[in-house]
């Protein structure tokens, strides 16, 4: 599963975003001896991504995006450049994936082929693809680093890099979760719109939402929130209702909790007494937008869901009003307070890779002066305990002032302290493709909600017992 947080496409309401499926290394070695690694990412150069001495001097270095904009390319470039000035002989050269192209399959039939890049980011979790061999383990380099040291992280974000006791990757930046509001909207009906007077509880959201729904016959033309069927934020809303997903010290499930049928009831419920009970419906409605810009924006949504870098994506298109707030998730039936969540960059050497400590080095290198050079273009946040606090994103600033940047950053890192665990199973990309058809079965009626968790149960806890 990958998203672009440069890229912030509109939300397809009610059902999962598009996941890309990460193949086992199984399928990459096959793809690398078939040669199609090299013919999927363009602008690789083999010679520089290959195999080859490791070594702390001079390196030709090469360093793999999964995606990303224009502007996000050019500023891991300018990065690359900057480094290179500063450690003679060294080059960086940056490659960006290109076209439809399924980067967990070209990245890992390059390890498989032995040519993988120096060092790249990657958009699914460490854990996944250190379980498999994929990564080389940083832990000695880290700990004679200039940045990052173990205790140079927040632990429960450290946690999706690590398996077995060892570390596979660098979440160097980590969006975290809220509730985004239109606090005009608000104001227009009379409602308080301050953080403070935000929904404590689920079902005082609920009832807020009735607020600004409206349906014209089976068309909805205008939704207050929308019910959070989705895989990758479920882990979020479990632990609002006293539940969770995964067990990591104990490596196992509990996707058929009490907490987390209970959760899908509600949710249901929801549906039932406001969308006409009928998901496709909700979905129907907002693909007939067409080409419209997205629906928060647009003011056909009160309140979304999202994480930081919403605070940048929100001016990709021209919104009908100004003013967003945010605000702490509220509680479910059977939680007792509120949680969020985060969705990390990661930076990784693959195995296979040339020149390893030089490739640490480059990387140790983005953990503070690149995380916080890309947090004031895009909104990701930073993690490393050596970022200055005091820098907010620039757009920010220049649409809503100094004193709102700030206030909104402080509030955005308060959410990453109480963070639940998201992406500490080492096979949870095969996990998210069954929570997702267990709640897309869920949504539209076609499986109750205990029958389908104890599916998705089943067969997540069998694939999770596989690995050794």
């Amino acid at each position: 599963m990958t998203r672009n947080p440069l890229a912030a496409p509109g939300p397809r309401l009610g059902a999962a975003p598009p996941f890309n499926r990460r193949t086992m290394l199984g399928l990459a070695g096959t793809l690398g001896a078939a040669g199609l690694g090299s013919a999927l990412l363009g602008g690789c150069s083999g010679n520089n991504g290959g195999g080859g001495g490791d070594g702390g001097g001079p390196a030709a270095l090469t360093f793999w995006l999964p995606g990303g904009e224009d502007g996000y390319l050019e500023l891991h470039q300018k990065l690359g450049q900057d480094y290179a000035a500063a450690h003679a002989g060294t080059t960086v050269e940056v490659t960006r994936l290109t076209g439809n192209q399924n980067f967990n399959e070209v990245l890992l039939a390059r390890i498989a082929g032995g040519n993988p890049p120096s060092a790249t980011i990657i958009w699914d979790p460490p854990v996944s693809f250190g379980a498999r061999g994929a990564l080389v383990a940083m832990d000695e380099m880290m700990a004679s680093s200039q940045n990052s040291a173990q205790d140079q992280w927040p632990a429960s974000v450290l946690a999706s890099c690590r398996f077995e006791d060892k570390t596979y990757g660098l979440p160097f930046t980590a969006g975290s979760y809220a509730i985004f509001y239109n606090q005009e909207w608000f104001e227009e009906k009379g409602i308080p719109s301050d953080r403070a007077s935000f929904p404590k509880t689920m079902v005082e959201l609920r009832d807020l939402s009735k607020e600004f729904t409206r349906w014209k016959g089976d068309v909805l033309e205008q939704a207050g929130f929308l019910i959070p069927f989705d895989a990758v934020r479920l882990p979020i809303w479990s632990g609002l209702n006293g539940g969770r997903i995964y067990d990591a010290a104990n490596r196992r499930y509990e996707i058929d909790s009490p907490q987390n049928i209970e959760l899908f009831e509600f949710f249901m419920s929801w549906l039932d007494t406001e969308y006409h009970g009928d998901i496709n419906q909700v979905n129907e409605s907002w693909a007939s937008l067409g080409d419209a810009p997205p629906i928060f924006q647009q003011q056909r949504l009160a309140m979304i869901d999202d994480g930081t870098w919403m605070m940048g994506s929100f001016y990709n298109v021209e919104a009908k009003f100004k003013n967003w707030e945010v605000a702490d998730f509220p509680v479910g039936p059977s939680g007792t307070n509120t949680v969020s969540g985060y969705w990390p960059n990661w930076l990784a050497i693959p195995q296979a890779a040339n020149n390893i400590e030089a490739a640490f080095g480059y990387l140790d290198f983005l953990s503070v002066a690149g995380a916080q050079a890309q947090f004031e273009v895009f909104p990701d946040l930073p993690t490393n305990a050596k970022i200055d606090p005091a820098v907010v994103p620039k757009a920010l600033v220049e649409r809503r002032g100094a004193d709102y940047a700030k206030d909104a950053v402080a509030f955005f890192r308060k959410q990453l302290e109480i963070a639940v665990p998201m992406w500490e199973s080492p096979v949870h990309t095969y996990a998210s493709d069954q929570l997702t058809r267990a709640i897309e079965r869920i949504s539209t009626k076609t499986g109750k909600p205990a029958e389908e968790l104890a599916e998705a149960q089943k067969n997540c806890q069998a694939e999770l017992d596989k690995v050794r």
